[in-house]
């Protein structure tokens, strides 16, 4: 029976290879031969292409990959089946996505040529690859196995370490724009500060780790090395035009002081005394997380923003900023999810609709869902405004700070709430059309108006079957103020007629044809009849269908437009 020291070696094994397909990866940016070969996953339609020119370097490339790719997959199957452990079974199978992705990303990349900044976030994710498996193969160690003592170590430490990992990541995505996009001034002055800011950070770890054990104080002693190795490398790279062997070894010290630091943090996270936080991290669920982000608002933003960018392309539809857009604006929706529920904890916990969420329930501390809410919306901002386009950035700050300090508010205060909420769950369109071109006009508009429309009646439906839940919440929705329901009704009414002239606008403006246009009558004068039946029957039953037919119309608007744009 294979033993635990068998994984251990196993991984450090994975971990090698990975550490080599850093290096061939290098080799291959390095020496311009990114696209020697045109075809995938074969290499001019053979498994054994001639070995010559940028054929060498790409090919095997790949073949590196290949072998990464099984390893990592025996190794997630066999921590599966053996691993005690929650968080390194979880470490695993993020390495294993991570690899896969990995793979997928490169090949499209190649198929498709994709534009820059994919090969950018296909050179970072092979960093991200090599650091998970370093850390996943220190975890499988003998001494962190038997390792059962806390580390008394100040929790500032912690921090420095993690955001010494922080920086570094920062550097190597602006090593790999450099990389990919030539000398500009601009990005190799931001890449020598990072390189200045990354070392003030080693300094102050190197002082703190005198109150650290030996473990720790060693990784240190090894990060200043490589650091200082690696400015070394960047000179020489800098000054000497870019010598391939410089260049690549500049490369592959990057990836090694990464991992190293990731290292450190991993073991000062691990072995420190456990903070709650902490505690949430590597034992709660990982569908605790998803919940926290509002799957199915998220989901919708998601969506709405991918119609937004597709409306606006003209041409041939960019997949690479596509890609940004979308994981940028789930990562933006999941985290005002998360704090808005961590805002919310106390309501949500009277509500019986939302007693079962991860705070009020207990599964989750509420330090735990501000520091992922936030994690997850610094993220999103940044890919958006830096990935895509900064007005698109722009607007995801605006959907942020209207959900989150306008709208969360005011819903124990007055009854306009409902309006301001529209106002944020109407941009993710306008995110998408900016993120394609740049700038904002009349058809943009015109989607935002018809989100915003079809939001309202929407929630009034949702808040008027569940305004008993509201008022214990204390919620001013607008049902739980106007107990017989005439002024929401009246509401539900005006909104859903509003919604006839502008959602067939499109046609006019030419934003979409007359498939929409059909569709679009059809279905808002069948929204409009369950509007209108809702605000004179005023019942639940009447205000739960009114619910399901605007989850009905959003989407047969949204095909029928976008299928006027594809055919």
């Amino acid at each position: 029976m294979p033993t635990p020291e068998a994984r251990h070696r196993f991984a450090l094994c994975t971990a090698f290879v990975s550490f080599l397909l850093i290096v061939a990866g290098g080799l291959v940016t390095s020496t311009g031969s990114g696209l020697a070969v045109p075809d995938w996953p074969l290499s001019y339609g053979t498994l054994f292409p001639p070995m010559v020119g940028g054929i060498r370097f790409e090919h095997s490339h790949r073949m590196i990959a290949s072998v990464v790719g099984l390893l990592t997959l025996i190794l997630t199957l066999w921590l599966l089946k053996s691993e005690h452990r929650v968080y390194v079974r979880r470490l695993s199978l993020f390495a294993f996505g991570l690899v896969v992705f990995q793979g997928i990303l490169g090949g499209l990349t190649v198929l498709w040529q994709l534009p820059t900044p994919v090969s950018v976030a296909h050179a970072c994710m092979g960093q991200t690859f090599f650091a998970t498996m370093a850390v996943l193969a220190a975890t499988l160690s003998p001494s962190w196995r038997q390792r059962t003592s806390a580390v008394s170590q100040s929790p500032t430490l912690t921090w420095t370490a993690a955001m010494t990992t922080a920086a570094i990541y920062g550097q190597l995505i602006l090593g790999a724009i450099v990389r990919h996009t030539g000398w500009l001034n601009n990005v190799v002055m931001a890449h020598l500060f990072g390189a200045v800011i990354v070392t003030v950070c080693v300094v102050v770890l190197w002082r703190n780790t005198v109150r650290a054990e030996p473990v720790e104080a060693r990784i240190v002693f090894l990060m200043a090395g490589l650091l200082l190795l690696q400015w070394s490398l960047g000179l020489v790279t800098f000054f000497s035009g870019k010598p391939v062997l410089a260049a690549t070894s500049h490369v592959a010290v990057g990836a090694l002081l990464l991992a190293t630091s990731a290292l450190l943090t991993a073991r000062l996270i691990r072995f420190r005394k456990q903070s709650p936080l902490v505690n949430d991290l590597f034992t709660r669920p990982l569908s605790v997380y998803v919940e926290l982000t509002k799957p199915r608002l998220t989901s919708l933003a998601v969506i709405t923003s991918f119609v937004g960018f597709l409306l606006a392309s003209r041409g041939a539809i960019d997949l690479g900023r596509l890609l940004t857009v979308l994981i940028g604006t789930a990562l933006v929706g999941g985290g005002a999810g998360a704090l808005n529920q961590y805002l919310e904890r106390d309501p949500d916990g009277r509500m019986n609709r939302t007693r079962n969420r991860p705070l009020p329930s207990g599964r989750l501390q509420p330090e735990s869902a501000l520091v992922f809410g936030v994690a997850l919306s610094v993220a999103g901002l940044l890919l958006l405004t830096f990935g895509s386009d900064p007005l698109a950035g722009v607007l995801a700050v605006l959907t942020l700070a209207s959900y989150l300090f306008l709208y969360t508010p005011l819903k124990s205060r007055s009854a306009v709430c409902t309006l301001v909420g529209a106002i944020p769950g109407a941009f993710p369109p306008l995110i998408g059309w900016a993120a394609a071109r740049g700038s904002l006009g009349l058809s943009a508009w015109l989607l935002f108006a018809i989100l915003f429309l079809w939001q309202l009646p929407h929630f009034l439906a949702i808040a008027w079957t569940y305004r008993e839940d509201y008022a214990r919440a204390n919620f001013k929705m607008l049902p739980v103020l106007d107990p017989e329901g005439g002024s929401t009704g009246r509401q539900i009414a005006l909104y859903c007629l509003a919604l006839v002239p502008v959602s067939l606008m499109p046609t006019f403006c030419g934003l979409a044809g007359s498939v929409y246009f059909l569709v679009a009558l059809v279905s808002t004068l069948a929204f409009v009849g369950c509007g209108l039946r809702t605000a004179w029957v005023r019942s639940a039953s009447a205000a739960h269908r009114l619910f399901v037919a605007s989850i009905v119309y959003l989407p047969a608007i949204l095909i029928a437009m976008t299928l006027d744009k594809v055919i």
